[in-house]
C-alpha cells in the first residue's frame, strides 16, 4: 500500500495497529473532502510514522498498515527574520514543502516583526497542513523566536550568512556538507555588527546574485537550491 495514493491526515498519537479516533479538526477536513466509510486515507504523526487506514465511521479509522519513514541524513536549518503579515505564513508553508528540517525565527536590529508566543500554535498548524499537502512524514522543528547568538549555538557542518557581497552560493556548497545552518536577515539586512559577529562565529557569506530579495523569497531560494544539490 502506497500512502501517497491517499489523502493525508494528521494524528499526533498514531498506533501501529487497531483503531484510531481523529481529532475534531481532522474530522472537519474529512467532511470537506467528502470521504466516506470504507475509503482509504493515510495518517501521519509528524515524527516519521505513516499508516494507511480505512474509514469506519465519522472520525474513526482502522489501521491497515503502518511503517516508519527513515529520517534524512541531511539537515537544513533556516534561521530567518520574520516577514510582515501573511508573508510569514507563506514562507513557513513553502519551507516545509521544500523539506527544511528546522526553522528558527530570529530577531535582529532591523527586525520589524517580533511575533508573540501565541503565533507558535498557528505556525505549527501551518507546518502540519504543509506536510499533509506535500505528503512528508516529518514536521519541521519550529524553534521559538531567538537571538542571533542563540541560533548560532546550533551545531552544523556549515554555517551560511546570506549576503550579496559573499561568494556565489553554489561555490560555497561545493563540498556538500550533511548539515547546514543558513542565516537570512530582515528587509533592511543585517547590521555591520551582526555580520561581523556571524562571520566570527564561522558563518560563510554566500550570495544569491545581485537582485535584492524579500525575506521569504530568499529563504525559499536558499532552501530549494540546497535541497536540490543534496539529493
Amino acid at each position: 500500500m502506497n500512502p501517497n495514493d491517499n489523502p493525508w491526515f494528521y494524528a499526533q498519537e498514531l498506533p501501529l495497529k487497531g483503531e484510531i479516533v481523529l481529532n475534531p479538526e481532522e474530522v472537519r477536513h474529512l467532511k470537506a473532502q467528502r470521504l466516506k466509510p470504507n475509503e482509504k486515507v493515510s495518517l501521519f504523526n509528524g515524527k516519521g510514522t505513516v499508516a494507511v487506514a480505512e474509514l469506519i465511521e465519522e472520525g474513526k479509522a482502522r489501521i491497515l498498515e503502518a511503517h516508519e519513514v527513515p529520517k534524512s541524513d541531511f539537515s537544513l536549518i533556516i534561521a530567518v527574520a520574520v516577514p510582515k503579515g501573511d508573508r510569514a505564513d507563506w514562507m513557513l508553508q513553502k519551507l516545509t514543502e521544500l523539506g527544511v528540517s528546522t526553522i528558527i525565527p530570529i530577531k535582529t536590529e532591523h527586525s520589524v516583526v517580533l511575533p508573540r508566543e501565541a503565533k507558535q500554535e498557528r505556525w505549527q498548524r501551518i507546518l502540519i497542513e504543509a506536510c499533509k499537502q506535500s505528503k512528508q512524514a516529518q514536521i519541521p522543528e519550529l524553534k521559538p523566536l531567538s537571538t542571533i547568538e542563540q541560533a548560532l549555538k546550533t551545531e552544523t557542518k556549515l554555517k551560511i550568512l546570506l549576503d550579496q557581497a559573499g561568494k556565489p552560493l553554489l561555490e560555497v556548497l561545493q563540498e556538500k556538507p550533511k548539515s547546514i545552518l543558513a542565516f537570512i536577515g530582515p528587509e533592511g539586512g543585517f547590521t555591520d555588527g551582526e555580520k561581523s559577529a556571524l562571520q566570527k562565529a564561522g558563518c560563510v557569506p554566500a550570495s544569491l546574485g545581485k537582485n535584492i530579495l524579500r525575506i521569504e523569497t530568499a529563504a525559499m531560494a536558499v532552501s530549494a537550491i540546497i535541497g536540490i544539490l543534496e539529493k
